[in-house]
C-alpha cells in the first residue's frame, strides 16, 4: 500500500508538470484559467455572459475558488474524484469548462434571479458525469486557437 509521502511526491509531481502556474505566488494560472471562462462563456453561452455581465459579475469574482481548486470546493469529495479522475485523464485545463459546465446546469435559475452572485457564492452539489458530458461538449464550440490557449494556460510561460 503507497504510503502518505508517495501520494504526496505523485500530487506534488503532479501539480509542477501539469498547472505549476496555478501554484505561483501570483496564482498566474489561477486569474488566466478565469480570464478564458469569460472568453469561453461568451461563445458557448453569450445570453449567459451577457447577463452576468450586466449584474458587474466576472469569473474573477463568481469562479475563483473553483477555478483554483480544480473544483474541489464544491462537495461531494466523491464527485470531485470522479471529475480528477477526469481531469487528471484528459489535462487539468479541462477544469475552466467544467466550471461553465455547472453554470450551464443551473443556468436557468441565474438567468432568472436579479442577484446571481448568492446562486453563484456556492455552487449546487457536483455531479461529476453531466459536467464531464456538457465540458467534452463545449470543446467542439470553442475556435481551435482559444481551445489551444485554454490548453497551454496552466503551464505556459508568456513572453
Amino acid at each position: 500500500m503507497p504510503s502518505e509521502l508517495e501520494a504526496f511526491y505523485c500530487f506534488s509531481k503532479f501539480i509542477e508538470e501539469s498547472c505549476p502556474l496555478y501554484v505561483q505566488p501570483t496564482l498566474e494560472g489561477v486569474h488566466r484559467g478565469l480570464k478564458l471562462l469569460d472568453r469561453c462563456l461568451k461563445i458557448v453561452d453569450p445570453e449567459l455572459f451577457a447577463h452576468l455581465r450586466s449584474k458587474n459579475l466576472s469569473a474573477e469574482i463568481y469562479a475563483f475558488p473553483s477555478v483554483l481548486t480544480l473544483c474541489a470546493c464544491t462537495p461531494p469529495l466523491n464527485q470531485v474524484l470522479h471529475l480528477w479522475d477526469f481531469l487528471l485523464a484528459f489535462g487539468v485545463h479541462l477544469n475552466v469548462l467544467c466550471v461553465i459546465a455547472q453554470l450551464l446546469l443551473m443556468r436557468d435559475d441565474v438567468m432568472k434571479s436579479s442577484s446571481p452572485m448568492r446562486l453563484l457564492r456556492t455552487f449546487p452539489d457536483l455531479e461529476a458525469l453531466p459536467v464531464i458530458g456538457i465540458a467534452v461538449t463545449l470543446v467542439r464550440d470553442l475556435p481551435a486557437e482559444l481551445y489551444d490557449e485554454l490548453v497551454r494556460h496552466p503551464y505556459e510561460i508568456k513572453a
